[in-house]
């Protein structure tokens, strides 16, 4: 008992060690080009194309002025487009450029490479395993997210 929970506080310590150190090399690739919440409206932009900015701001956890604030750069580096509603002005979509979604895709492939010099040495059946095991987890995680919105 006492060796399996040994092994389950090493495997804890090596896993906050690898997640914080792989967030921040894929925090700082993208740093480069989109900073801050950039990063995060660029992605959801392509995931789901011409979004309402309060959609966006709701999405992301941001205030509209953070929203906006983000747009302006990402607009001025031709990486967006910001429309107005034909029949509600009020209302503002974003879309991502092509330019947008030919940085974003070389920021991934930024990150694919540190990746593989962290993880490259995993092939074959030990790869299967890692990914077998982190599929595992995330349906874990998201049982408890529904357990949780509700319980």
């Amino acid at each position: 008992m006492n060796d399996e929970r040994d092994r389950f506080t090493r495997f804890e310590e090596l896993y906050w060690e690898v997640t914080r150190g792989m967030g921040n090399l894929w925090a700082r690739v993208f740093a480069s080009e989109l900073p801050g919440s950039q990063a995060y409206l660029v992605s959801l932009l392509e995931k789901e194309g011409r979004v309402r900015m309060s959609r966006l701001a709701e999405s992301l956890q941001l205030t509209g002025g953070a929203v906006t604030s983000a747009s302006d750069k990402l607009l001025e580096r031709g990486f967006v487009t910001r429309t107005r509603d034909a029949e509600d002005r009020r209302v503002v979509y974003l879309e991502l450029t092509d330019e947008g979604r030919h940085v974003l895709k070389g920021l991934r492939e930024q990150g694919h490479a540190a990746m593989k010099q962290v993880f490259g040495h995993l092939e074959g059946e030990d790869l299967e395993k890692f990914v077998d095991v982190f599929d595992e987890a995330r349906h874990a995680l998201r049982a408890m997210k529904d357990e949780g919105e509700n319980g």
